[in-house]
């Protein structure tokens, strides 16, 4: 597949053609895969196949259709010819509409163990066995998001939310938190915010796995456990919890648009006091 450049802002709202002009790439624009791209979806199944017998669409994440967008996609299931296929990758089938999921034939997959992501990551990609384990464990069993991840930026991220995590757990400076939550959800950052809220949420949960005695291996941010071990014998695993359990909460709030600032600083006063 022709993937667009990381600064192309229109490339999402496309369809990704590989060499193959019959099979193409359909991916979420920002959050969500959007009304438009899926009118675009449907013209494209009806043209008959440029070199062969079928053409193939592949929708990536589709999980993240949004309500219109899932009822558009509807039409196209049940009226797509006989020589369009789509297919609909997904981690989580059961964000689909159950409509959805009835017009489809479900194949599961099985993800890919850490050990078999860092053995390619080393052998294939030249990465020391450092930085291949830390990309095996942040891929969660998917080789195309391990090749995808960009290291140096995501290393950039977590310094800047390790410091949240640990103001959050020493003496709580509630003006620090109100300038992160600030600084997260400024709009010329906007791109950044979930990627920054998955950091959040990976190192609270290695917290939590650290702070119930877990092994090495069930932790995420491996190269840093020393400074993970340091804060999890200052927190309770019942709070790191909690604080997982409040940012799943946000993340369904953001699913109908709520204001990112207000969200963000409840969000970190409700982890700061336990509240």
């Amino acid at each position: 597949l022709k993937l667009p450049a990381s600064n192309d802002a229109e490339a999402p709202k496309q369809i990704i053609w590989s060499e193959h002009m019959d099979v193409g790439l359909l991916r979420p624009a920002n959050r969500f895969i959007l009304v438009p791209q899926i009118r675009e979806l449907e013209r494209e199944t009806n043209f008959r196949p440029y070199e062969g017998q079928r053409r193939v669409f592949l929708i990536e994440e589709a999980d993240r259709l949004n309500e219109a967008s899932s009822n558009a996609l509807l039409k196209t299931l049940e009226e797509a010819p006989a020589t369009s296929h789509l297919i609909l990758i997904t981690r989580l089938p059961a964000s689909l509409l159950p409509t959805i999921r009835s017009r489809c034939q479900t194949m599961r997959f099985a993800p890919l163990s850490a050990a078999e992501i860092e053995a390619y990551m080393v052998e294939h990609r030249k990465r020391s066995q450092r930085e291949a384990r830390l990309v095996a464990h942040l891929a969660s069993g998917s080789l195309g998001r391990a090749l995808e991840l960009n290291l140096d930026d995501y290393i950039k991220q977590r310094d800047w939310v390790l410091g949240i995590v640990e103001a959050l757990i020493g003496r709580v400076d509630r003006s620090r938190l109100l300038r992160a939550a600030e600084e997260l959800s400024d709009a010329k950052y906007k791109e950044e915010y979930e990627p920054r809220l998955d950091v959040l949420q990976t190192l609270i949960h290695d917290l939590w796995v650290l702070s119930l005695g877990g092994t090495e291996a069930q932790v995420v941010n491996g190269d840093i456990r020393e400074r993970l071990n340091k804060s999890s014998r200052q927190i309770e695993s019942r709070r790191a919890a909690d604080w997982l359990l409040r940012i799943e909460d946000l993340r369904r709030q953001l699913a109908v648009n709520i204001n990112r600032r207000v969200a963000t600083d409840a969000l970190f006063l409700s982890m700061a006091m336990g509240k």
